[in-house]
């Protein structure tokens, strides 16, 4: 059950094809159900059976999906799981019966008064299993919903499909000016706006840089009056959406990756994880990204990446100023970033997870799961209530 699907943008997207694809690589036979701008359409998409009924915003949407999960259930039985990609899409498998588990990627369970809050406590603790994506979101979770919620099983994300060119060589990129790279839905805690801030100071002392931005969203105007404003035009492109075909060529060119994410909203609003960061590092980029939330888990700053406090201006300028004038340094970031993603950011290792909380046979699957090794360090800004050990390795 999924909250959109192939050929739409968003993180939310890009993990149900990641979870998707990667049950149907295990050997299960795979159908999602969502709701798009696209649909209505019944199709295969890859190895996957595609059921989208069209129409997100319509009220009878949900009468819509429950009639094509009856029709499933009719013609294939009873399934073995349903994966809830979001709590809200759980709704309709736990009032139907139906085995699932749900996830809780972030922000998106923050918010709602009394009665959305009851709502997502049955959806959780109706469940067969809990899932988030970093151990930060679980503390969140829990603060959220009541310590007496069933421990959620924290399972770090894949890769997204744009670095695929990139997975079976690193990027070569030595780029003159270095060729900085960011992507992402363009909104007030991502944070760009003050990384062109810092790029106008450094541009000003004499650095040479390339800045490219990718993606749409509420903040896209502000972030290209600000660019025209410090004059960094010839420096910086607002490219708004990107092509998949770009999205890769830019990962595998780019010297730096900026993502300094912030939390907002008295700290409703954060990230969850940041799959782009992921993804950047794989393509064996140098990243720079936000102490925030649970996108901290990712790296061990000053190792494989650099992580900032992206309220603190001086913190991000000096961070971005030390890659640009360190180029050797730089490289090594990225091949440290590259080796780091492509043992331990991997789908088939993510739902490995949930089947063996699940106590399902997985033995057909490889996970040598790697925990976190550095968290709860001076430097992150971990959730009240967060605890290391809440990512647990898989013996």
């Amino acid at each position: 059950m999924a909250k959109g699907y192939a050929a739409e943008e968003g993180g939310m997207q890009t993990y149900a094809e990641g979870v998707a694809e990667a049950y149907a690589e295990a050997g299960a036979e795979v159908t999602v159900f969502t709701q798009t701008a696209l649909g209505p359409r019944h199709m295969r998409v890859g190895p996957v059976a595609l059921v989208d009924v069209g129409r997100p915003k319509s009220p009878l949407m949900p009468l819509r999906l429950r009639a094509a999960m009856r029709r499933e259930r009719a013609r294939n039985g009873t399934p073995f799981l349903v994966h809830g990609t979001t709590w809200r899409t759980s709704i309709l498998p736990m009032l139907a019966g139906l085995p699932y588990v749900t996830t809780f990627h972030g922000r998106e369970f923050m918010y709602g008064g009394t009665r959305t809050r009851q709502l997502m406590r049955m959806v959780a603790r109706r469940a067969r299993a809990i899932v988030t994506v970093s151990g930060y979101s679980a503390a969140k979770l829990r603060a959220r919903l009541g310590d007496d919620l069933p421990e959620p099983i924290v399972a770090w994300n894949g890769l997204g499909d744009s670095p695929a060119d990139c997975t079976a060589q690193g990027s070569s990129a030595e780029n003159d000016p270095p060729l900085i790279f960011s992507l992402c839905r363009l909104e007030p805690r991502k944070n760009i706006s003050a990384c062109v801030r810092a790029l106008a100071e450094l541009r000003d002392q004499g650095l040479p840089f390339r800045y490219i931005i990718g993606g749409r969203g509420p903040a896209l105007a502000e972030v290209q009056q600000l660019v025209e404003d410090c004059a960094l035009g010839d420096m910086v492109e607002v490219a708004g959406f990107m092509p998949a075909e770009r999205v890769a060529a830019l990962y595998a060119q780019a010297d730096i990756f900026l993502h300094p994410q912030i939390e907002i909203d008295d700290g409703r609003d954060f990230e969850g994880f940041g799959i782009a960061i992921a993804d950047a590092m794989v393509a064996e980029t140098a990243v720079v990204l936000g102490k925030a939330g649970g996108a901290i888990e990712l790296v061990d700053s000053g190792v494989n990446g650099i992580a900032v406090d992206g309220t603190d201006h001086e913190e991000l300028r000096e961070a971005l100023r030390h890659l640009l004038a360190h180029p050797a340094e730089r490289r090594a970031m990225a091949e440290a970033a590259r080796a780091h993603a492509l043992r331990t950011f991997r789908w088939d290792r993510h739902i490995a997870l949930i089947l063996r909380g699940l106590d399902a046979d997985v033995s057909a699957a490889e996970v040598d799961w790697l925990p976190p090794a550095r968290l709860g360090t001076p430097g992150y800004a971990g959730a009240a209530g967060y605890e290391p050990a809440l990512v647990r390795p898989v013996e």
